[in-house]
C-alpha cells in the first residue's frame, strides 16, 4: 500500500492599505526546499502550528515574512468549548488548493489591513512591498509566470469576485 500524501494548511493574507488601491506581495526565497518557484511573487503566509488560530497564524507570518503587524483581519472567529476541548470557526476569504503538481497545499486566505511599511524580515521571503493593484492586474495578465501557482490562483479569484 502506498503512502498517503497529506494535505499541508497555510493561513496566508490579502493584506491591503485601510484605503485600498494596494495588495501586500512578497518573492518567495527559499532556495533550498522550493527552488522552482525562487523569486516568484506571492502572498504573504505559512504554516499553521497546532493550537495555533487562523488570525495568530497570519499575524505570526505576517510579522516573521515582512515585519508588520495587522490592525484588523475581516471575518468571523468564534470559539466554542466542549468539554476540555476548544474549537473555533471562522470564515476565510478564500480557499486555495493545490490538486496537482507541486506542494500539495491548502492556503486558507483571510484579508486584513495594515498601514506599517514592510521589510522581509524572515528566511523565506524578499522584497515585500505593498504593490498597486493595478499592477498586480497587470502582471496577471501579462507575466502570469512571476508568480506562485498558488498565489496566481489566488489573486486571479480574488480579481473575478472584486476583492483585489
Amino acid at each position: 500500500m502506498a503512502a498517503e500524501t497529506l494535505v499541508l494548511p497555510n493561513v496566508y493574507g490579502l493584506i491591503k492599505r485601510p484605503g485600498g488601491g494596494s495588495v501586500l506581495i512578497q518573492r518567495r526565497w527559499k532556495p533550498e526546499s522550493d527552488p522552482d518557484n525562487l523569486g516568484k511573487w506571492e502572498l504573504p503566509g505559512g504554516k499553521w502550528r497546532a493550537q495555533e488560530t487562523a488570525a495568530e497564524c497570519l499575524r505570526r507570518e505576517l510579522l516573521e515574512e515582512c515585519g508588520i503587524g495587522a490592525e484588523a483581519i475581516e471575518g468571523r472567529f468564534v470559539q466554542r468549548v466542549h468539554g476540555s476541548e476548544t474549537v473555533e470557526t471562522s470564515s476565510p476569504t478564500l480557499l486555495v488548493q493545490m490538486v496537482a503538481g507541486g506542494y500539495p497545499s491548502l492556503l486558507v486566505v483571510y484579508t486584513g489591513y495594515s498601514e506599517e511599511q514592510p521589510a522581509a524580515v524572515g528566511d523565506g521571503a524578499r522584497d515585500a512591498v505593498f504593490m498597486d493593484t493595478v499592477e498586480v492586474k497587470r502582471l496577471l495578465e501579462e507575466e502570469p509566470e512571476t508568480f506562485t501557482a498558488l498565489t496566481f490562483a489566488a489573486l486571479g479569484e480574488l480579481l473575478e469576485r472584486g476583492l483585489l
